[in-house]
Order: structure tokens, then sequence, then C-alpha cells
């Protein structure tokens, strides 16, 4: 009897070491399930269409195009959408000194449908990836969506976007996908 009662007593306790081992491990991954931590996310857009103004964080020149005055909003969904995706965590500020800074200079959408268009969509923005406040990186992109017939190397980009005209939205989608895909790769 009691060499079962001393059986029955270890299988007990092991089992609770078990799952106390195993909450730990799962608690301390949870800090660690992020590549870069949280990140803040700071969307601006940039004021004066028609000018040719220098960005305040990297010194690059840019022609300001049209842009909303909702665009942060939009982008900053994207752009959590996107993070989340890549088990990024994020927040909507800059207060840890550790941010991604989306600055719009042109946000232009589309005239016609997904079949054709009188003018594409057009989007462009500098990311800025900020780490203790200092700039560490910056992408750009800039583009005017283009037919087919007009570059027929961008048949790929063609194909990935689903072969049709897209919105400013969709363009931007793919433009940041791209973009964080390139910072992500950096920090493996």
């Amino acid at each position: 009897m009691i060499g079962m009662m001393g059986m029955k007593m270890f299988f007990e306790r092991s089992t609770a070491i078990f799952i106390s081992v195993l909450l730990i491990t799962s608690i301390v991954m949870i800090d660690r399930g992020f590549a870069i931590g949280d990140l803040g996310i700071v969307v601006e857009r940039m004021e004066g269409a028609g000018e040719v103004n220098k960005c305040k964080y990297c010194g690059r020149f840019m022609k300001v195009g049209n842009i909303p005055k909702d665009v942060h909003v939009t982008l900053g969904n994207i752009m959590r959408e996107n993070l989340s995706a890549r088990n990024v965590g994020y927040k909507m500020d800059s207060n840890n000194g550790n941010y991604i800074n989306l600055l719009v200079y042109r946000y232009e959408e589309r005239v016609g449908g997904d079949l054709g268009v009188d003018k594409p969509a057009g989007v462009g923005f500098h990311m800025h990836l900020m780490e203790n406040n200092a700039l560490k990186r910056v992408f750009t992109f800039d583009e005017d969506q283009q037919a087919l017939s007009e570059n027929l190397l961008n048949i790929g980009k063609f194909f990935r976007r689903g072969a049709k005209w897209l919105t400013v939205e969709e363009l931007s989608r793919d433009a940041i996908n791209q973009v964080l895909d390139a910072i992500l790769e950096e920090h493996r």
C-alpha cells in the first residue's frame, strides 16, 4: 500500500512540476515572441502639395502630392495589421524611443476601375526606423502603378498584385508589406 501511495504522490508532484515549468517557459517565451519588440507607430503627412520639401528626419527631398486628411488612420490600420500578421508588437506612439515613423508625401487615388484607368494610383512615403529616438534606417517607396505594357519587367509584381489596377489603399498595403519584410529581414 505504501508503495502505491508513494507512486501516486510522485506522479502528482511530477505533474505539478511539469505544468509549472511549462507555464513559466510559456511566460518567458511570450516576452521573447517578438523579433524586434514592441514598436511604436507614428504616421504623419507632409504638407504643401506641389512643393518640393525636405524630410525633417532623413533630410531627403520629395515632391509633395495630394494627401487626404485622414490618411494617418488608413495607413496606421495597415501598419497594425501587417505587424500583427508578423507577430510583432506595436503601440500607437513613440514613447519608448523605438518606433516606425511613416511620413506620407503622396497618396493619390486611381481614376478608373479594376480593369482600366485614366490615372493610376500613386503612393509616396518614407518609413523611418527609429531606435532610441535616433534614425537607424530609411526606406523609401514612391510608385505610380504602371500598365504591364509599359514595363514587362514588372510581370511578377503585376500577377502578385492580382493582375488589376489597384486602389491607393491596395497599393499602400503592398508597399508597407514590402518595406516591413525588409525591416524584419534585417533584424533576423
